[in-house]
């Protein structure tokens, strides 16, 4: 039998490859091809299989505030495809630390990290489910208000779900700097066809268009009778009250255990009214300290739990948008003691905040070591002593 060539042998193989090669890999087109604060993102795939490892990654140059502090944050990011071993991995440089905060479908995340030399990765694995992610959210204290914070957010895993699908979201909270978006599948950057929109012609020998500006809508503030928390929405956006029959109170409901009341519990009343577009609930920090390092959170209860609210923290104000009016507290998460980290390992602090309510885990403790094995060596020696001063 002929044994054919290496050069022929090479061609054959070459040939295989490019037979198996899949006939059309994914398309990516994204727009709009410039990214600015609040504007929907639009991300639409083709030809994407199942299995294959597809992750956005949102990067940004990120200015900090008065305060030293810096934040990224992706809302109301649309996924019609499910992520299988999933992972969301933040990278941030210039920092000194920073937390991640999260909402998937009915499951609330955060993690805390400190910098080492000015660098904090942090990684949250587990599936992600299709549908809704409300928010992912970087944020934490800056080294030095000169030096923007570079930071990134993947969000990846084995898509499982259709081929051809539209992935929606905004970008918002680095302002005054920059922010890019890539799409990646099974590892390799895809290159975005940016969408292009013609404008509109008015046509010849008509008249100069007319521009009109609609008058700004007046806005309604409520107060609670301390000063420390305060209401603010669109007039004619409440639903289901008066804007004189609103109040808010201070609320004796205790915040989930581990935690720490800072400002509140505040209860807008009366139950159950509504607010579209969104209102603005702000909570006073005044005298709650300057530690910049606590990842003080806004707390809104349900009916049934506590959730962490996407926040901002403005001089000595932290804010969130609602939809809807309930109980809200101002608190600290539990402290959680972190052994010192090996030499050149970053420090890391995860905690994982469930929104569903979970059986307490027993606590764990490290036994006491028993003495028997030293006794039973030391035994072991005198007898053998004994032995050799009886053979003398």
């Amino acid at each position: 039998m002929v044994q054919p060539s290496t050069p022929r042998l090479l061609a054959v193989i070459i040939g295989l490859i490019l037979l198996i090669a899949p006939l059309s890999a994914a398309t990516v087109t994204m727009s709009p091809s410039t990214i600015t604060e609040d504007t929907p993102i639009t991300i639409t795939v083709h030809d994407l299989a199942d299995n294959s490892t597809f992750m956005i990654r949102v990067s940004a140059s990120i200015p900090l505030d008065g305060d030293g502090r810096f934040q990224l944050s992706t809302n109301n990011l649309q996924m019609p495809f499910a992520l299988d071993d999933g992972r969301v991995s933040i990278h941030a440089e210039n920092v000194k630390a920073a937390n991640l905060t999260a909402r998937m479908g009915g499951r609330a995340i955060t993690i805390f990290g400190d910098g080492e030399n000015g660098v904090v990765d942090m990684n949250q694995m587990g599936d992600i489910p299709q549908g809704l992610i409300s928010y992912i959210t970087l944020e934490g204290v800056g080294l030095a208000a000169s030096t923007p914070v570079v930071a990134s957010v993947d969000l990846s895993g084995k898509k499982i779900g259709p081929d051809d699908s539209v992935v929606t979201f905004s970008v918002n909270g680095f302002t005054g700097g920059s922010a890019d978006v890539k799409v990646y599948v099974d590892g390799v950057l895809v290159p975005t066809t940016p969408t292009t929109t013609a404008p509109s012609s008015s046509g010849g020998g008509g008249d100069d268009p007319v521009t009109t500006t609609e008058p700004e809508p007046e806005s309604v503030t409520v107060t609670s009778p301390d000063s420390g928390c305060a209401l603010s929405f669109e007039s004619g956006a409440l639903e289901g009250a008066e804007s004189g029959d609103l109040s808010i109170w201070v609320s004796n409901r205790a915040v989930p255990e581990g935690w720490t009341a800072v400002k509140g519990p505040y209860a807008i009343l009366p139950d159950g009214v509504t607010f579209n577009p969104s209102a603005t609930i702000s909570i006073s920090m005044d005298g709650v300290g300057d530690d910049t390092s606590t990842a003080y959170t806004l707390l809104a209860w349900n009916g049934q739990a506590w959730n962490p609210l996407q926040s901002r923290i403005e001089g000595d104000v932290i804010s969130a948008e609602i939809d809807e009016g309930g109980e809200f507290a101002l608190a600290t998460p539990p402290v959680v003691v972190t052994t010192a980290p090996a030499a050149g390992e970053p420090a890391e602090t995860v905690t994982i905040i469930e929104t569903t309510a979970a059986p307490t885990a027993e606590p764990t403790t490290t036994p006491a070591q028993s003495p028997l094995p030293l006794i039973c060596t030391l035994g072991a020696l005198g007898a053998a002593a004994a032995i050799i001063v009886g053979r003398r």
